[in-house]
């Protein structure tokens, strides 16, 4: 209960900064969505995960946002030089990452932290074929890329998800 507490709570603040409104209507508004969604991602049977202690997920989530940071300035980066640079110094394509042992919350967090970086778009979690596909402004190193995005999830991600 407290978890759908904290999630209703912390879904219904985002959604009042994203307005930057505190009008009642929109207060009302984003506690109901918040409710809806924090009850909709609220785990149901099954074989509860263990979450890492409190100051191990902290530090992750930390080091996650810090890491994330980086990439976005990396990424812009790497747009400008694809945008400016000359034709042929990077091959836009593709990459499959192993999905591992992902699960939703996890793969969501991934979509997240990938997203943020302008020069990564994540596309699609196939779970049938056990991939993730993400498309990069150069992807002439795709083992490089999965050996960046696997330590990611094994150092941090793993940590960050309860």
């Amino acid at each position: 209960m407290t978890r759908i507490a904290l999630g209703t709570v912390g879904l219904a603040a985002v959604y009042l900064l994203v307005l930057a409104s505190l009008e009642p209507a929109d207060v009302v508004t984003g506690l109901a969505v918040g409710l809806l969604i924090a009850v909709a991602l609220t785990p149901r049977g099954g074989e509860p995960r263990r979450a890492a202690p409190l100051p191990l997920r902290a530090r992750a989530l930390a080091s996650t946002v810090w890491d994330t940071a980086l990439e976005m300035a990396r990424g812009s980066w790497r747009v400008i030089r694809f945008a400016l640079g000359p034709r042929g110094a990077s091959e836009p394509g593709f990459v499959e990452i192993p999905l591992e042992d992902r699960d939703r919350f996890e793969v969501a967090l991934w979509g997240l932290v990938t997203g943020e970086a302008p020069d990564e778009y994540p596309v699609e979690a196939d779970t049938e074929r056990g991939v993730l596909l993400v498309h990069l402004i150069d992807a002439r190193d795709p083992d490089g890329v999965r050996a960046r995005h696997h330590a990611n999830h094994v150092r941090r991600h793993r940590q960050v998800v309860p």
